[in-house]
């Protein structure tokens, strides 16, 4: 499938609606794009059967995007359906920040996909905005989607103020990557199901050994290769903290008994010494890493490409509990645009790719945890001749997992999290000190919505 065009309107450069849905402010951008009858809700089904066309966008350019989607709406505009898709690919960056950016500017454009894909991680903004289309009365109308095929906890991802924003296509759970041969060696028990981190500490004591070039480590992921900013606030979830707090514009991390549990998880490397840090670390790459075979445990998300092709053999154990059992999930997905012009046909559309057939499709091309329980909990996905063995540990997790608490510029929330605690693992500062010192510039992100991404400034772009 070749690049297609997308004509947009010509960009004025004096547009009072142009400047402010740049500004990234969300009253802003939110107002203008209500006020230019985008915002919000979702229109009352029409009743009849859905005719005519829908524009779906996805993720991506790359070939692997064209692969999971092209051979889905081939089938069904061939099955002579009243609907018709018209394909058309995302962003080249094919990040959510930049699909985000994209979604934003075409709504300015007046060009919005009827249906698009998304990420729990800019979804939140997207309604903000007002360009979410609500999907619950279609849900109420239709007996042939039922809620309840889906995991509940990326479902609630596109959930807000009592609408139903889009259909998660695959989630990840937050689990421990273990190397059961490194435990076997150093005489340290398999994890159980009620492991706790005091736990986790003593295996991970027990796993660093030796010096130089052949040192062990018993726990890598908190920082370095494969590391990312939600691990380490998992604990002080469980223990009562929270990044923000319940109106997400305050910045709780550096607080009782948040930065506690943060302090914890660096005394793993600067007190304990049972983490690598910096130069400590055996290869530059995730997979270089783990095919060390010189770390125990490793914190991730259940995504597994770093990881399986090692030659040894490992295993995934559930996160350690704390006060509670908690981990973190986030979803990929698809949403109505409020802009849609044929909402009928978009929920079409949705409902296909919502479809068990459509997850199927995906699972057989690697996605790891498809969000529809069915082909999740199928052999396409839980196969006992392909590591891990215990995947379903990853799919259980979904019972107490919980999503971060996107707000703002979420993204550079997180990259100034990890700035400070870098200086914290590196034993410079104390978590306390070093997270109390990004308390403004942190809830100056919280109160921004990213849109500057809209800024593209060709009228027309080829996809």
């Amino acid at each position: 499938m070749g690049p297609i065009a997308l004509e947009r309107s010509p960009l004025r450069a004096p547009s009072t609606r142009r400047r402010l849905l740049l500004t990234g402010a969300t009253g802003g951008a939110g107002a203008v794009l209500l006020a230019c009858g985008q915002g919000g809700g979702g229109a009352a089904p029409a009743g009849g059967p859905a005719t005519g066309s829908a524009v779906f966008m996805t993720q991506g350019t790359d070939p692997t995007d064209q692969e999971r989607y092209k051979p889905l709406v081939d089938q069904y505009n061939a099955a002579g359906n009243k609907v018709k898709i018209d394909l058309i690919q995302g962003d080249a960056g094919g990040s959510a920040v930049t699909a985000q950016g994209k979604v934003i500017a075409m709504a300015a454009a007046g060009t919005a996909p009827d249906v698009f894909w998304t990420h729990a991680y800019v979804s939140p903004n997207l309604a903000k905005l007002g360009l979410l289309g609500d999907i619950n009365p279609y849900i109420k109308r239709d007996k042939d989607f039922k809620a309840s095929n889906y995991f509940e906890a990326p479902y609630k991802d596109y959930e807000a103020d009592g609408k139903q924003f889009g259909v998660p296509r695959e989630a990840t759970t937050s689990i421990v990557i273990i190397n059961k041969e490194l435990f076997q060696k150093s005489g340290v028990p398999l994890p159980s199901a009620n492991w706790t981190w005091d736990d986790f500490l003593k295996a991970a004591q027990q796993m660093t050994r030796g010096d130089g070039s052949m040192k062990t480590w018993g726990v890598g992921g908190f920082v370095g290769p494969a590391s990312a900013p939600y691990y380490a606030p998992i604990k002080a979830w469980q223990e009562g903290g929270d990044i923000v707090d319940k109106t997400r514009t305050k910045f709780t991390l550096h607080q009782t008994p948040a930065v506690e549990q943060m302090q914890w998880v660096a005394d793993l490397v600067t007190r304990h010494r049972v983490h690598a840090y910096g130069d400590e670390f055996p290869g530059t790459t995730p997979r270089e890493v783990w095919n060390s075979g010189r770390f125990g445990m490793f914190v991730q998300i259940s995504v597994y490409t770093n990881f399986n092709q090692a030659q040894f053999d490992w295993d995934i154990v559930p996160l350690p509990k704390g006060k509670t059992q908690v981990t973190r999930t986030a979803s990929a997905g698809h949403s109505m645009t409020a802009a849609s012009k044929n909402k009928d046909a978009a929920w079409e559309v949705l409902k296909m790719l919502g479809s068990k057939p459509s997850y199927e499709h995906w699972a057989k091309l690697g996605l790891t945890i498809p969000t529809f329980k069915e082909v999740a909990q199928s052999p396409l996905v839980l196969n006992p001749n392909s590591p891990p063995k215990s995947a379903k540990i990853a799919t259980d997790a979904f019972a107490y997992a919980r999503p971060e608490p996107i707000s703002g510029d979420w993204g550079n929330v997180g990259a100034e999290i990890s700035k400070a605690m870098n200086d914290v693992y590196a034993g410079k500062l104390e978590a306390k000190a070093a997270l109390q010192a990004i308390v403004p510039v942190v809830e100056s992100l919280l109160s921004k919505t990213p849109v500057a991404a809209a800024a593209a400034t060709p009228t027309t772009a080829s996809r």
